[in-house]
């Protein structure tokens, strides 16, 4: 659950600063943009958030 949460927090995160910097978001002046880049990462190793909520009601009896 930590990890599902923390992740998809991350990706958040990483789009509302893009969404702040606007098109200097996608630049590479700024290290907002390797951010968004790596935090997308997060929601892929170790299994996808689709993946990680399924373990997760399966653990829960769900």
């Amino acid at each position: 659950m930590a990890k599902l949460f923390a992740s998809e927090t991350a990706v958040r995160a990483a789009v509302n600063g893009v969404q702040i910097h606007g098109g200097y978001g996608f630049t590479k002046e700024y290290p907002v943009e390797r951010f968004f880049r790596d935090v997308k990462l997060y929601t892929i190793g170790e299994g996808t958030s689709e993946v990680q909520r399924r373990v997760i009601a399966k653990r829960l009896e769900l």
